[in-house]
């Protein structure tokens, strides 16, 4: 990996490691957790400037009704990822890199595309998934580096935490186009909820005997 590659990457994981423990039940405030029993999303932004870099983003959380095991599925569904995060066009395996998926993202609209190789590790103890740019691969953006996590609160419903940095690079992209980037990576758990629904709907109803 080039220098820069590993400064960016350690840039991004110092701004995360310093979010982390606000990334858990205990580390919400109680408006926070008021919130979240409303059936709100809590939304903390982030914005991490180093040198010509800036790094836009930040860490949700919501109440899903689903099971560990449904998250879980949906996490390892690379499927799923196209349909969860945001202006995604597709989202494509592409390798493994020491027991990690390599997946090809290509997101955007019709006025800004971009496309980029994300490393996805999977931590099953921690029920976390992170994932980071893989910068040796054709990369449209400078950097980007997040996590999900699954945390049950009972048999039928988890916390489900989400946070991402991302450096779309300078430019008139970065003027035209982060502050939408940000809005639209931070309502995640919103499509994460509504791909739940689609999933439930689809499901064979069982028939009851009066």
């Amino acid at each position: 990996m080039r220098a820069w590659g590993k400064a960016l990457l350690g840039a991004v994981a110092i701004a995360i490691a310093l979010a982390a423990p606000a990334a858990r039940a205990d580390g919400l405030t109680g408006d926070e957790s008021a919130q979240l029993a409303r059936g709100d999303t809590v939304v903390r932004a982030q914005t991490i400037e180093r040198g010509d870099h800036r790094w836009v983003g930040g860490v949700t959380y919501t109440i899903l009704d689903a099971t560990a095991a449904d998250m879980e599925a949906l996490l390892d569904d690379v499927g799923a990822w196209h349909r969860v995060l945001p202006r995604t066009k597709s989202a494509v395996k592409v390798g493994d890199a020491g027991g990690d998926a390599l997946i090809e993202l290509r997101q955007g609209s019709s006025l800004f595309e971009t496309k980029y190789t994300i490393r996805v590790h999977k931590d099953a103890a921690a029920r976390t998934v992170r994932f980071w740019l893989d910068p040796s691969r054709p990369h449209g953006i400078d950097d980007a580096w997040g996590f999900f996590r699954v945390e049950p609160i009972d048999a039928s419903r988890v916390l489900f935490t989400f946070g991402v940095l991302l450096d779309i690079g300078d430019g008139i992209a970065r003027s035209l186009f982060e502050e939408r980037i940000r809005a639209a990576t931070l309502a995640v758990p919103q499509r994460v909820r509504q791909h739940l629904a689609a999933l439930a709907a689809r499901r064979p109803q069982r028939l009851t005997m009066r």
